[in-house]
């Protein structure tokens, strides 16, 4: 398994491209797993994805066959699913070469994520696409894996923050552009990574809907309930446009969603997705709140749902 490092536009998707290409080229049956959420070259953004590469017109073509939703386009809070994404897809791979594409953050708190990331995956190689070295802290505490270091191609360029907005804009535009309507029960589904429906129902003076849970009550409603005992409360229409993950009765990722509306009265969720209804069985709550167009419309409180 290699793993490949290096810091914002130093080219390590153009390099996994390339050594897919060798690999495939000398025979080789070589799996992807693109751990870059916010740049991704297979599937949509806010995902960990897998592909298992092929040859076209002397390319590689990676089709996503598995996701893992991360919920949000950038590591910072969103480290722990990251790593467990990352890990649980290298295990998927069924091939004998399996690269790993990552992000960029490399700095700060970038090089605690990489850390555990190497621990979770434990690389044969190690491919470290540097400049000035900034790579050098991550690579010293992980010596004593097997590293090649390399500079990055004269072709990699800088990237403004407008560009990666529309590319990520694009990337969820086309995902979406297959997806269909779909209405179905809250009582059918499973809800993760949030404290709504996991708890008891209960009756609360104002709310649309209330339940109590391990870290209290959580409310929904057009304003703040009155009630004093409210841990938390949403405002009403906090759903719309939310990004969501999909999974199958199994906990696979199989896809995206994004909610439009959760109708309490009548116990149903409404939702766009191009997964089909039928292999629906758990909706993941993401960070993230998306338009149809693809573009992004702001972010979850600190808090989170």
């Amino acid at each position: 398994m290699i793993l490949v490092l290096g810091g914002g536009d130093a080219g390590k998707s153009s390099y996994c491209r390339f050594l897919a290409g060798e690999l495939l080229a000398g025979g080789h049956r070589v799996a992807i797993v693109d751990a870059d959420v916010g740049q991704k070259s297979i599937g949509p953004p806010a995902t960990v994805t897998l592909g298992h590469a092929t040859a076209a017109a002397g390319q590689w073509v990676g089709v996503p066959e598995a996701f893992y939703f991360v919920g949000s386009t950038s590591p910072v809070g969103r480290m722990l699913p990251l790593v467990v994404g990352t890990a649980r897809l290298v295990s998927a791979a069924d091939a004998p070469f399996v690269i790993v594409d990552t992000t960029g953050y490399v700095e700060g708190a970038g090089r605690v994520l990489k850390g555990y990331k190497i621990e979770a995956v434990r690389p044969d190689l190690i491919v470290a696409i540097e400049r000035q070295h900034i790579l050098e802290p991550i690579l010293r505490a992980h010596r004593t894996y097997r590293t090649i270091r390399i500079h990055p191609s004269r072709k990699a360029r800088p990237r403004d923050r407008w560009e990666r907005d529309h590319v990520r804009a694009k990337a969820f535009a086309a995902y979406f552009k297959a997806g269909q309507r779909l209405e179905l029960g809250i009582d059918d589904l499973v809800f993760q990574r949030s404290l709504l429906f996991t708890g008891d129902p209960l009756p609360v003076a104002g709310a649309l809907y209330a339940e109590s849970t391990p870290e209290g009550v959580i409310a929904v409603a057009e304003a703040p309930p009155a009630s004093t005992d409210i841990a938390k409360w949403l405002k009403a229409g906090f759903e719309k446009n939310l990004l969501c993950g999909v999974t199958d009765a199994c906990n696979r990722g199989v896809g995206l969603a994004l909610l439009e509306r959760i109708d309490f009265g009548r116990r149903t969720v409404s939702l766009v997705s191009p997964v089909p209804a039928e292999k629906m069985r758990v909706l993941q709550l993401g960070d993230l709140y998306i338009g149809h167009d693809g573009g992004e419309l702001g972010r979850v409180g600190r808090e989170g749902l």
